[in-house]
């Protein structure tokens, strides 16, 4: 546990350091504040597909804009590799394909529409020292404009996310209920910007608790580097603040129930 602990703390360390160097290396950077919340469904099809989704609400302060997401994806699980690679176990965890739809409301500027659609794919580590990391690579089709005559622009982006899930207090073969320590960072390549929201870098510590097979939520504190405006090159530095519940209806006997299948089932997202 206290291994598990100092990982954690180290982790939240850099994510300050970062956040703080940021700030203090770029004159034209500015800090704010963000406030997230959403709740997150998913509902098994079969044993190896599932549908799962999101609303949410997002604000940036002080008094910059509000942001409403809805967005959805389907989840296949792979369960075979090429024979040449001779591996127990698939080396693609699973694929993802999905969309979402982004309305900003901006309180000074034309507000902002975005339709996204996304296809990804998600690969786990073997353990280290108990510790499971998934590696989730999402390329991202943008499509954006703004509530008046302008047409439609077009970005174009890949993302890649390393994650794990530290147990709080270490218990048999069965994660069922709980606290947890969900750790994330997220790097982002913009290959053509989009006008608005382009995103650079993720860091996200949090707190979670796992009720029981269908409920938990966690609680996150994340730094976030976004350059806000493609055309005028503005950086800012945000820390989010993030409220996330999540109700499953995945059946027993559906997908994997052991103590790796559950911990994996939480890096999920």
């Amino acid at each position: 546990m206290k291994q598990r602990l100092f990982c954690f703390l180290g982790f939240t360390l850099v994510f300050f350091s970062l956040g703080m160097r940021a700030q203090s290396e770029a004159n034209e950077q500015t800090t704010f504040t963000q406030y997230w919340l959403d709740y997150n469904m998913k509902h098994a099809i079969n044993n190896t597909k599932s549908m799962s989704g999101f609303v949410a609400f997002r604000a940036k302060a002080p008094n910059v804009y509000d942001r409403y997401v809805i967005s959805a994806t389907y989840n296949m699980r792979n369960l075979k590799s090429p024979s040449f690679l001779n591996l127990k176990k698939p080396l693609i965890n699973s694929y993802h394909f999905g969309g979402g739809i982004f309305m900003t409301d901006y309180k000074e500027n034309d507000n902002n529409l975005e339709l996204r659609l996304m296809q990804g794919l998600r690969i786990f580590t073997p353990p280290i020292k108990g510790l499971f990391f998934n590696n989730y690579l999402r390329l991202e089709e943008r499509f954006q404009k703004t509530i008046n005559d302008e047409p439609w622009t077009f970005g174009l982006r890949m993302r890649y996310r390393i994650s794990t899930v530290i147990e709080w207090k270490k218990k048999g073969d069965k994660f069922d209920k709980g606290l947890y320590l969900p750790l994330s960072v997220e790097f982002f390549f913009n290959f053509k910007p989009s006008d608005r929201h382009n995103d650079q870098i993720r860091i996200s510590p949090g707190l979670g608790y796992k009720f029981n097979k269908d409920w938990r939520c966690e609680f996150q504190v994340s730094y976030h580097n976004v350059l806000d405006d493609a055309e005028d090159d503005q950086q800012t530095d945000d820390f989010v603040f993030r409220i996330r519940v999540y109700k499953s209806n995945v059946k027993k006997g559906i997908f994997i129930h052991d103590k790796e299948g559950q911990l994996k089932e939480l890096m999920g997202d």
